[in-house]
């Protein structure tokens, strides 16, 4: 039914937006392949960071936001479609707006290598980690209860295809998702100091961008 994918479609387009925006932000990091570290005022890498950090907050609530349109629709799959979308825009924008307070907020004039945390200082960090390791325990937690939902409706082909997609959207998406803020909140517990942080913060990205390279498959391949 093309009108029960519209909405989910729609969701997965602006996710693809925010992944976009996202990946942005490693250009910055370019110079550092070549181990040249670059120091340019706090205030200049925040403008250039603003779009990716919206692109994360972006990809973050979106992935929530196509697991509930899922959810509802298998569990509500009579008023579905009399049911207000709104919410899943305020989600979206709601993620956002606590971002961009949060770099506002984190904001210290400074000289600095420019990367995805560098408007981030201290508690900052660690709320933006928090946060976005919550937004996306969330998301585990929606994925796996349709997941379990579907199990009793799988005799049909279309229902077993849909629990495999659901499936492979918890193991590779969500959970890369999961792992990245996972480690930057025990590295913060552990108190590693501003080196090691961003030594060992590059090495937690790789989960992120690997869950980001494999949406084309997980998404479309499998629907």
């Amino acid at each position: 039914n093309r009108t029960l994918r519209s909405t989910c479609n729609l969701l997965i387009a602006i996710c693809a937006v925010g992944d976009i925006l996202h990946e942005f932000g490693t250009l910055a990091q370019f110079p550092l392949l070549f181990n040249i570290y670059l120091e340019i005022d706090s205030a200049l890498c925040d403008y250039i960071m603003f779009l990716p950090e919206m692109g994360i907050s972006i990809g973050c609530s979106c992935i929530l936001c196509v697991g509930l349109d899922r959810m509802l629709s298998v569990v509500f799959a009579a008023r579905y479609l009399s049911l207000n979308k709104l919410y899943y825009h305020l989600l979206i924008i709601g993620s956002c707006v606590f971002v961009a307070w949060l770099m506002v907020a984190s904001y210290q004039e400074r000289k600095a290598t420019c990367e995805i945390l560098t408007p981030f200082l201290d508690k900052g960090i660690d709320l933006f980690a928090q946060a976005t390791l919550t937004i996306n325990m969330a998301s585990a937690l929606v994925y796996f209860s349709t997941w379990i939902g579907l199990r009793s409706q799988a005799a049909s082909a279309s229902m077993k295809k849909i629990n495999r997609a659901l499936f492979i959207i918890v193991t590779v998406d969500v959970s890369g998702w999961l792992v990245t803020p996972g480690l930057f909140t025990i590295f913060q517990k552990l108190g590693f100091n501003c080196k090691q942080m961003f030594s060992w913060g590059f090495f937690s990205k790789i989960f992120i961008n690997i869950a980001l390279s494999v949406k084309l498959f997980i998404y479309y391949s499998t629907r």
